[in-house]
């Protein structure tokens, strides 16, 4: 397993640490490791390379 140390804004920080307190999540290293899950799972390279495609197809063609 990787250590990383990140910065975020302070209301970022706060806002989680008011889903901690209230029990959503167990700390901030949980919470932070499924954002970058969810994150990763939604920017994989082939899904944002079929989104581009159709953007591109949209500004060729407009909609269909």
């Amino acid at each position: 397993m990787k250590t990383m140390t990140i910065e975020c804004p302070d209301q970022l920080h706060e806002q989680l640490q008011t889903l901690v307190t209230a029990g959503w999540v167990k700390d901030a290293n949980q919470a932070a490791v499924e954002a970058l899950r969810r994150f990763l799972e939604s920017h994989r390279p082939e899904l944002m390379e079929e989104q581009l495609r159709k953007d591109v197809e949209w500004g060729l063609h407009g909609a269909a």
